[in-house]
């Protein structure tokens, strides 16, 4: 022989039978390493260890079956943002990243491939990658990360993920190792966990339910049962507090989906009712800041008409503030949002204090407008209600409706007109502002 390999010799000197074999012998103990694991944890499974010591497990047999340097489990919320549920490393890089964390879904995270594809994603190396979690990444020394979904009722519901401190990609089959232990805990686990947390839910549900009905019902209570109330159902004893209605639009319908979850969220504690109409809450507001955010969210979640009450302190009167949220469901809505703020003005109580009252009150003093063309009424109506909110100014109404003053005065002569009232009486003018502000809350 010269020395020189043939095609018969690999490159170590072994003949190839032996190398394949010790290739097969490898990929044979990784198989039995990994199946002995999956035994373990459906061991644990099966004694019924609690959720999070599984979620533990699994992170730890996984960053040893694969081998990793850190594996972690992540659960997907429905505000956009990822909880961390599980986590193994080295303590340093545990510290900085603690179980419960949680951290807004950034486009170039191992979770957000994973969530977006619905399948396995892999990144090679974090050199390059932009965001705060990739740099966090970085700073425990993580180079290269592998994260499969966990599916549950067809859904993505988390990942499972491990990471490598070595230069270059974790290995090809890492994917499918991974994706053994994420099976396991679609199957087995969280779909355990989520039975059990409905059977709790059942058995607290009724007791919830009937203290909210409670609160809206007015059943009288006393300070100290009151608190009890509050602290059953996770509010604050004090307020203020708004109430929330939103019209159900069909039977079965819901038209504020996870409100509650959302709301907590944003740090915004709230109960919610569903009853055969309306959709109720009682929601906590801080500050009218707290109030705005409650509002967008109202609107950005719905396009079913949604009243809001004006804010009240004392839970005791949360039935009043129910009413209030009711009638702003009735009429016709001030702009093209769909929820209507009930303002606490002198004007809009009384129009909803005694809604039958004055529905009848008012449509026998309207009926002189009956026989005009439609858009000739609502045009007399606009310009009477700018003419009010502009201070009375015939020039600030024109400027508002983009016509001339004298427009504004002949719109206003008619009304007085029609009505028999005069707009220099201050009782007339009082008559004719409550009575448009009921035709406006209520028919």
């Amino acid at each position: 022989m010269d020395g020189r390999l043939t095609a018969e010799e690999p490159a170590d000197g072994q003949p190839h039978e032996l190398v394949d074999s010790a290739q097969l012998y490898a990929k044979y103990r990784r198989l039995v390493a990994d199946q002995a694991a999956l035994r373990r944890l459906a061991t644990l499974v099966a004694r019924g260890v609690g959720s999070l010591e599984v979620f533990g497990a699994v992170a730890e047999e996984m960053r040893r079956c694969v081998p990793a340097d850190t594996a972690g489990l992540s659960r997907f919320e429905t505000d956009g943002e990822l909880t961390l549920v599980a986590a193994t490393a080295h303590p340093a890089a545990v510290a900085r990243m603690p179980v419960g964390t949680r951290n807004p879904l950034e486009s170039t995270t191992i979770a957000s491939l994973v969530l977006r594809s619905g399948g396995p994603a892999r990144i090679d190396s974090y050199d390059n990658v932009a965001g705060s979690i990739a740099a966090r990444v970085r700073a425990v020394g993580v180079r290269a990360a592998v994260g499969v979904p966990i599916m549950v009722d067809g859904r993505v519901w988390g990942a499972a993920a491990v990471g490598s401190v070595q230069p270059g990609p974790m290995p090809a089959d890492t994917e499918v190792r991974i994706g053994r232990f994420a099976e396991l805990i679609s199957i087995a686990l969280v779909a355990g966990y989520r039975d059990e947390q409905k059977q709790q839910l059942l058995g607290e549900g009724s007791h919830r339910l009937s203290l909210v009905d409670a609160l809206l019902e007015g059943r009288v209570f006393d300070e100290w049962s009151l608190r009890e109330v509050a602290g059953s159902l996770r509010l604050p004893i004090n307020g203020p507090f708004v109430v929330v209605a939103a019209q159900v639009p069909a039977v079965g319908d819901e038209p504020l989906r996870e409100i509650e979850s959302k709301l907590r969220s944003l740090d915004i504690f709230s109960v919610w009712r569903r009853l055969p109409d309306v959709q109720v809450g009682i929601v906590h507001v801080k500050s009218g800041q707290k109030l705005d955010v409650v509002v967008a969210l109202l609107s950005r979640t719905t396009t079913a008409r949604v009243g809001v009450s004006a804010a009240f302190k004392d839970l005791r009167d949360t039935p009043q503030a129910l009413h209030v949220a009711r009638m702003m469901l009735r009429g016709r809505p001030d702009s093209a949002s769909s929820v209507a703020i009930f303002d606490g003005s002198i004007l809009a109580t009384a129009a909803v204090s005694a809604p039958r009252v004055m529905i009848q009150t008012v449509g026998a003093a309207l009926d002189c407008f009956a026989d005009l063309p439609d858009e000739d009424r609502e045009t007399l109506f606009e310009t009477f209600r700018v003419w009010q909110d502009t201070d009375a100014s015939v020039c600030g109404a024109a400027r508002v409706l983009i016509c001339h003053p004298n427009t504004v005065r002949h719109r206003l002569r008619r009304i007085e007109k029609y009505t028999g009232r005069s707009l220099s009486r201050p009782r007339d003018v009082a008559e004719l502002c409550l009575a448009f502000e009921v035709r406006r809350r209520l028919m």
